[in-house]
C-alpha cells in the first residue's frame, strides 16, 4: 500500500499536537526530566507544525513541479527524523532538538531543489517563501544550539511557519475564501516585490531577536501590506464555510500580534501566542483540510455550511459543523491562554487548563472532520487536484 507523505505525517502531526498541550497536565508527575515549558514549546513547532509541513510540502511539491512523488526511501528518511525529532523533545539538553532540525530543513531543501530543477510546470511564486522558510528555520536552529533563544524564538518558532503562511496564503487565502487566485498572474514586478517582502520580514524579525524593540512595528507594518495588497483580504467573499472564517482570522491575528509584542514587550510571549494560536494553528487545520479533501477524491462543498446548500439537498455537508468546533475552540483557547500571561495566582492555572481543554476540543472537532479522511478515498473518481 502506497501512502501519500501527507497520509502519513498529518496523523503524526495530530498525536503530536494532543502529547504538546498534554504535557501541561502531567507536568507535575515527574515523567520527563524536561520542564513543560521546553517539552511543549518543541512539539508544538517541531512535532505538530513541522509534521504537517513536511506532509504538505512533500505532496505538493511533486503535484505543483510535475515530477514524481514521494520515493519510498524518502518518506521513510523523513519518518525517521520526525521521530528522532519528537524523541529530542523531551531531553534536557536542547542540541539534540535543534541538530534534528536542521537535518530536517536540509532535507527538504534537497527534496525540493531537485525537483524544482526538473519542473515541467511553472513553478508557484509563493515558493520563494518557502525557502526563505527554510532559510529562517535553520538560522533559527543554529541559534537556539548557540544558546541564543531569543533570536531562536523569533526565526524558528515564529519566522520558519510566518514566512511559510505569507507565502502560501497568497494562493490559499483566495481558495478557502472561494475568491479567485489572481495573484499568480499578476505582472512580474508585483511579484518581485513580493520576495522582497520576504526578505524584509526575515530581517525585521533577525532585529526583533537582536533585541530591537521598532522591529515589531515593522513586521506590523509588512504583514498589513500582504493582507492588503498579496492576499487582498478586502474582496467580498460569499461563500459560507468555516473554512472562511478561519482564514479570515488567520490574516488579522499576525499584524495584531506584532503590535502587542511593541506596545507590550514584557508580555512578547503572551502576544505571540496570537500567531501560534489564531494564524499557525488555524492555517495548519485549514489548509490541511483542502489538501485531504483534494488529494483524497472528496467534493469540496463538503466544506460548506448547510445553509449554502439550501438548494441543493444532495451534498454533503457533514465537515461543515465539526469545522466550526475547530475555529471557535480555537479562539477560546487562544483567548484563555492570553488570560493565563495576563492572570496571577490560582487564575494562572484556570486559565491554563481552560485553554488546554479548548485546544483539545478544537482538535478533535478537526479529527471527527477530517481523520478517517486521510485514509479513506472519497466518491470522485479521481483527486480534485
Amino acid at each position: 500500500m502506497n501512502l501519500a507523505p501527507y497520509q502519513i505525517f498529518f496523523p503524526f502531526g495530530v498525536f503530536s499536537a494532543l502529547i504538546a498541550v498534554g504535557v501541561w497536565n502531567v507536568q507535575t508527575l515527574g515523567w520527563f526530566a524536561a520542564p513543560a515549558l521546553f517539552v511543549h514549546s518543541r512539539l508544538i513547532a517541531g512535532g505538530f507544525l513541522w509534521s504537517f509541513i513536511v506532509g504538505f510540502l512533500m505532496t505538493a511539491i511533486p503535484r505543483m513541479t510535475g515530477t514524481e512523488p514521494a520515493k519510498r526511501l524518502e518518506t521513510l528518511a523523513a519518518m525517521v527524523l520526525m521521530l528522532v525529532l519528537f524523541g529530542s523533545s523531551w531531553l534536557v539538553e536542547s542540541q539534540p532538538f535543534y541538530g534534528t532540525v536542521a537535518a530536517i530543513n536540509i532535507f527538504l531543501v534537497f527534496y525540493a531543489g531537485q525537483r524544482l530543477l526538473r519542473s515541467v510546470k511553472r513553478v508557484p511564486v509563493f515558493f520563494s517563501h518557502v525557502g526563505l522558510g527554510l532559510v529562517a528555520s535553520l538560522l533559527g536552529a543554529f541559534f537556539y544550539f548557540e544558546g541564543d533563544s531569543f533570536k531562536g524564538l523569533h526565526l524558528f518558532h515564529v519566522g520558519s511557519v510566518l514566512l511559510l503562511v505569507l507565502g502560501i496564503g497568497a494562493r490559499f487565502y483566495s481558495f478557502l475564501s472561494g475568491l479567485p487566485s489572481d495573484f499568480e498572474s499578476a505582472p512580474r514586478w508585483q511579484h518581485n516585490i513580493f520576495h522582497g517582502l520576504g526578505v524584509l520580514t526575515g530581517t525585521f524579525l533577525f532585529l526583533a531577536g537582536s533585541g530591537s524593540h521598532l522591529a515589531y512595528l515593522g513586521l506590523t507594518a509588512v504583514s498589513v501590506i500582504y493582507l492588503v495588497f498579496v492576499w487582498r483580504i478586502q474582496r467580498p467573499a460569499n461563500r459560507v464555510s468555516p473554512l472562511r472564517w478561519a482564514v479570515q482570522a488567520v490574516a488579522w491575528m499576525i499584524p495584531l500580534s506584532f503590535a502587542l509584542c511593541w506596545f507590550q514587550p514584557s508580555l512578547i510571549v503572551t502576544w505571540l501566542h496570537l500567531i501560534f494560536l489564531g494564524s499557525f494553528a488555524m492555517i495548519t487545520f485549514s489548509v490541511s483540510t483542502r489538501v485531504i479533501l483534494a488529494h483524497g477524491s472528496y467534493p469540496l462543498e463538503m466544506e460548506l455550511s448547510s445553509k449554502a446548500s439550501e438548494t441543493d439537498r444532495a451534498v454533503d455537508t457533514s465537515v461543515s459543523t465539526p469545522l466550526k468546533w475547530l475555529v471557535l475552540f480555537l479562539l477560546a483557547a487562544l483567548v484563555a491562554r492570553v488570560g493565563y500571561g495576563l492572570a496571577s495566582g490560582v487564575w494562572r492555572t484556570v486559565f491554563l487548563h481552560l485553554s488546554t481543554a479548548c485546544w483539545f476540543l478544537a482538535v478533535g472537532g478537526w479529527m471527527k472532520a477530517c481523520f478517517a479522511k486521510i485514509f479513506v478515498s472519497g466518491p470522485l473518481k479521481k483527486p480534485g487536484c
